[in-house]
C-alpha cells in the first residue's frame, strides 16, 4: 500500500470507469475523500480514497446491492421498492457484522480492517489498500506469469487463511479469482465473504445471483441440512480458482457435473511444467461429491505437500472473548459483539445442528456413512428443482428491471462535460505502482472552489474550466443500455467497463465504438454500435446455453 504526506489529487483519472451508481470523485465520507472507483458489484461499490486524517491511500467499500436499491439525489442509498426493505436492512446487518469480524483479525492472508460505520442510508467499510491484482486480472493480462510454483505459494498463503477462520468455525463460501488479490511483491490476500450476498439469497432465493458458476460446490445449491458445509466446500473453490488459472477456464459448474460431468481432469489435460501429484491434488480438490474431497485444510496441505502450519497462535484473541450467546429472535447486537457459532450435539446416528444467527457460523459437518449417498442424491434432485424455479423467477424480475431502465433512458434527459474533463475521467488505468504514484501526488492544496448557485436548469451541465485561456466545446455523452445474458465483462473500445450485470448502462461520447463482452465459458463476443447525439442506443447479448 503506498501512503502519503499530502493529499492526492481528486482530478486523477478513474482506475475503473464508474456508473451511476457510483459516489462522484471528491465526496466526502468521515476523514476519506474518493478519488476514484476500484471495482462495482452487484453487491458492493470499491473506491480508492484519501485518508486525510492519518495522509494515506486506502480503500472503502460501500454497501451497494444495485438489484435491491439505488442511489437517491442526495448521495444516499435507498431500496428501490417496499418489498425490497427488509431484504437490504438485513444484509445491510450481514455487511457490518462481516466488517466487525474481519476487523479482530490482523494476518497478511486475510483484508485489513481498518473501521466500519453507517453513512447515507448504508454502511462502509474503510481497509488497507492492496497494490496489485487480482488473480481474474492476472490470468487475463499476464498468464505467463503463472506456474506450478507460482500456484504452490498462492495456496499456501491462501490455506493458512482458511484455516485461521477455520479454528473460528467460520467457513468463508465466496473463493473466487476475483476474491483474491496477488500484491506485487506476491502475496495473495483473501478478500471478503460475500455474507451480504448470501442473506440476500436466502431472502429472495436468488441462487443465480448469489453463487459463482464453476466456483460453488454442489452444497451450496441446497439450503438444508442434508447437504452440509465446512472446510471442503472452500476446497473446491480453491481448487475451481487452480483449474481457471491454468487452463484460462473456469470449470463446469457443479450442478451440471452431477448429471455429466464435461469437465477434463487436469491430471488428463496434463499441462507442460506442472507435475502429476500437483494436478491430481487439485483434482481430489473438486471432487463433486463433498466426502471425496480432502476433509480439513490440513489434510489438503499435505496432500499438496506443503509444509504445516501451526494457525491456533495466530488466531486473534480478542475474537474469542467478543463471542456472546445468540439474541433472541428480532434481538438487536450490541456494538462490536459477534453472535456465538452454532452448537452442535453428537448423537450415535446423526448430528443435530442447532440454527445459525450469525452468517459466519457454518453448520459443522460429520463424514457421511456410503449408506447415506442415496438419500444425499434424492435431496439433490429436489434442491436442483428449487434451482430453476429460482433461476425462473430472478429472471422475470431482471426483465421487469430492464424496462424500466429502458423507460428511464428513453426521457429526454443529457448530461454535458467539457472535453478537458471527459479526457481527465474516461481514461482507464491499471492498479500498479506507477498509477498510484500519479493518483497521489504532492500537489500544494488547490484553492476553495466558487458557491454553486441554487437554481440549476433542467438539463445538468458541468462548469467549463475556468482557468483554461480559451473555452473548450462541450461534449453530449449518451446513455447506452446494456442488455447481456447471463453475463460479461464488457470492454468498450478496448478499455474494460465492468461486468453486466449488475452494470445496467453507460455513458459514451456520439460516433462508433468496437463493444467486446467477455465470458469465460463461452466465446467472446465483439460488435460493432455507432451512437447518435440525438437518442439513446443500446447493447444486447444473450450467449444462450453453456458450452457442452
Amino acid at each position: 500500500m503506498k501512503t502519503a504526506g499530502t493529499r492526492p489529487n481528486t482530478h486523477a483519472p478513474d482506475l475503473a470507469h464508474a456508473s451511476e451508481n457510483c459516489l462522484p470523485i471528491g465526496t466526502r465520507l468521515k476523514d476519506f475523500e474518493i478519488v476514484g472507483v476500484l471495482g462495482e458489484g452487484g453487491f458492493g461499490i470499491v473506491y480508492l480514497a484519501f485518508d486525510r486524517a492519518l495522509r494515506r491511500t486506502i480503500a472503502i467499500k460501500e454497501f451497494m446491492p444495485s438489484v435491491l436499491a439505488m442511489r437517491g439525489a442526495d448521495g444516499a442509498v435507498i431500496p428501490r421498492a417496499e418489498r425490497h426493505k427488509n431484504t437490504f436492512r438485513s444484509g445491510l446487518k450481514s455487511f457490518i457484522n462481516e466488517a466487525r469480524l474481519l476487523a479482530q483479525f490482523d494476518h497478511p492472508g486475510l483484508v485489513k480492517i481498518h473501521r466500519y460505520w453507517e453513512q447515507n442510508g448504508t454502511a462502509y467499510t474503510a481497509m488497507q489498500y492492496y497494490e496489485g491484482r487480482t488473480i481474474k486480472d492476472i490470468v487475463s493480462h499476464s498468464p505467463e506469469l503463472i506456474n506450478q510454483a507460482w500456484c504452490l505459494k498462492m495456496l499456501a498463503q491462501v490455506l493458512q487463511a482458511l484455516e485461521i477462520l477455520g479454528t473460528m468455525q467460520i467457513v468463508h463460501r465466496d473463493v473466487s479469482p476475483d476474491n483474491i488479490i496477488v500484491q506485487d511483491n506476491g502475496e495473495a490476500v483473501l478478500l471478503d465473504f460475500g455474507s451480504a450476498r448470501e442473506i440476500i439469497g436466502d431472502m429472495t432465493r436468488a441462487v443465480t445471483v448469489i453463487l459463482k458458476p464453476g466456483y460453488a460446490p454442489v452444497e451450496q445449491y441446497a439450503n438444508d441440512t442434508s447437504l452440509e458445509q465446512g472446510a471442503y466446500t472452500d476446497i473446491y473453490a480453491l481448487c475451481a480458482v487452480v483449474y481457471f488459472a491454468i487452463t484460462r477456464k473456469a470449470p463446469s459448474s457443479s450442478i451440471a457435473r452431477m448429471v455429466q460431468d464435461p469437465m477434463v481432469p487436469l491430471a488428463k489435460l496434463a499441462p507442460g511444467g506442472y507435475k502429476h501429484a500437483f494436478l491430481a491434488a487439485i483434482d481430489q480438490g473438486l471432487a463433486v461429491l463433498a466426502e471425496e474431497r480432502p476433509r480439513s485444510i490440513a489434510a489438503f496441505r499435505t496432500l499438496l505437500g506443503i509444509a504445516p502450519v501451526d494457525v491456533t497462535a495466530l488466531r486473534p484473541a480478542a475474537a474469542t472473548k467478543r463471542f456472546a450467546p445468540a439474541p433472541a429472535a428480532g434481538a438487536a447486537l450490541a456494538p462490536g459483539v459477534v453472535t456465538a457459532p452454532p452448537v452442535v450435539k453428537k448423537t450415535q446416528r446423526k448430528t443435530l445442528i442447532v440454527p445459525k444467527t450469525s452468517p459466519f457460523a457454518p453448520e459443522v459437518v460429520l463424514t457421511p456413512t456410503r449408506s447415506h449417498k442415496l438419500a444425499r442424491l434424492g435431496a439433490l434432485v429436489g434442491t436442483l428443482a428449487a434451482v430453476l424455479a429460482c433461476a425462473l423467477a430472478f429472471e422475470w424480475q431482471a426483465r421487469r428491471q430492464d424496462e424500466a431502465i429502458k423507460l428511464a433512458a428513453s426521457a429526454p434527459r443529457r448530461t454535458v462535460v467539457s472535453a478537458k474533463q471527459l479526457l481527465e475521467t474516461e481514461e482507464i488505468l491499471p492498479v500498479t505502482a506507477a498509477t498510484m504514484a500519479m493518483a497521489v501526488p504532492t500537489p500544494p492544496e488547490p484553492a476553495a472552489a466558487p458557491a454553486v448557485p441554487d437554481a440549476v436548469p433542467a438539463e445538468t451541465v458541468v462548469a467549463q474550466n475556468a482557468a483554461a485561456p480559451d473555452p473548450v466545446p462541450a461534449v453530449v455523452m449518451v446513455p447506452v443500455t446494456l442488455a447481456v445474458k447471463p453475463w460479461g465483462t464488457v470492454f468498450i473500445d478496448g478499455r474494460e467497463r465492468g461486468a453486466s450485470p449488475p452494470l445496467k448502462r453507460l455513458m459514451l461520447p456520439p460516433g462508433p465504438h468496437e463493444i467486446r463482452i467477455v465470458n469465460p465459458v463461452y466465446p467472446a463476443y465483439t460488435t460493432s454500435i455507432i451512437v447518435k447525439k440525438n437518442g439513446p442506443a443500446s447493447v444486447e447479448h444473450d450467449f444462450g446455453p453453456a458450452p457442452q
